[in-house]
Formats: C-alpha cells, sequence, structure tokens
C-alpha cells in the first residue's frame, strides 16, 4: 500500500494559511469597541480570527496524521475531518461569528475573503482525496483473492 503525502500536504498549507490569514497576511481589525458604561470589548472579527488560528492548527495536525498513517480507511477519516474543519473556515467568518458590520474595514475587505477562499478549497481537496482513498480502497479489495478487506483482517492463514 503507496502512500501518497499529496493530500496531507496540502492540509498542511491550508492550515497554516488558515492560522495565519487573520493574525499575519490580512489582520482583522484590532481595534475595541467602547460600551455606554466605559467598558471595552473586542470586535467580533477578534474571536474570529482567534477561532480561526484554532482550526487552523488543528488543520496542520491533521494533514500531518494524513502523512503519517497509512491505511486508508483512517485516511478516509482524516479527510472527513479536513472537510469538517474546511466547512469551519468557511462558516465561522460568515455564519458562526461574523465580523464587523461595516464593509470598509479591514476584516471585511481583506480576512473575510481570504478565508472564504481557503475554506473552499480545503473542502475541494477533502472530498477529492476521500473520493480517492476509496476508490483505490475498492481497488484493493477486488485484487485481494475476491476477500473483502474484513475477511483479509480476520484471516488467520
Amino acid at each position: 500500500m503507496k502512500n501518497k503525502p499529496t493530500a496531507g500536504i496540502f492540509a498542511i498549507a491550508l492550515g497554516v494559511l488558515a492560522a495565519l490569514i487573520p493574525i499575519v497576511i490580512f489582520p482583522a481589525c484590532s481595534d475595541k469597541i467602547e460600551l455606554i458604561n466605559g467598558k471595552t470589548l473586542f470586535m467580533k472579527c477578534h474571536w474570529s480570527a482567534m477561532a480561526e488560528l484554532l482550526v487552523g492548527i488543528l488543520m496542520l495536525f491533521d494533514g500531518i496524521l494524513m502523512i503519517g498513517f497509512k491505511k486508508r480507511e483512517t485516511r478516509i477519516a482524516l479527510s472527513i475531518m479536513l472537510f469538517l474543519f474546511g466547512l469551519s473556515v468557511l462558516l465561522i467568518p460568515t455564519v458562526v461569528i461574523g465580523m464587523c458590520e461595516t464593509a470598509t474595514m479591514a476584516c471585511r475587505v481583506g480576512t473575510e475573503p481570504a478565508l472564504i477562499v481557503v475554506g473552499v478549497i480545503t473542502i475541494v481537496v477533502s472530498i477529492g482525496n476521500i473520493f480517492f482513498q476509496s476508490s483505490s480502497l475498492k481497488k484493493e479489495a477486488k485484487f485481494s483473492n475476491g476477500k473483502t478487506t474484513a475477511d483479509n483482517i480476520c484471516d488467520i492463514s
């Protein structure tokens, strides 16, 4: 069984991008909002950036695991996780937490579109890897003397 690290490398790169876009590449707003009572709070985009940082780090580890594991079933499961991380990257700035209300703010002009692109690419890569791993798993099952993968695992001889 040959381990192709392509999807894992893409996952690592996309994870690094998802983590760095809202912090370094296209930084989200760093301003605080002053309330009527004098307290200050971080803007919504700050919390979106923190959530994206976490999701990006998880994607990075997912990519490392994809490279490390050789079983196709495990790689399919890691690709499903990558799909969910990509969906999170897409939904955090658009639906879940959101960005600033003003359309001209830095987070709306740079951060949000970049995260949407990274989220969509992550979803496409994960779906592609799920189909690739599944089709390779089916091919391996056909060439294993007519036995299924479960039969080969349980075969004592």
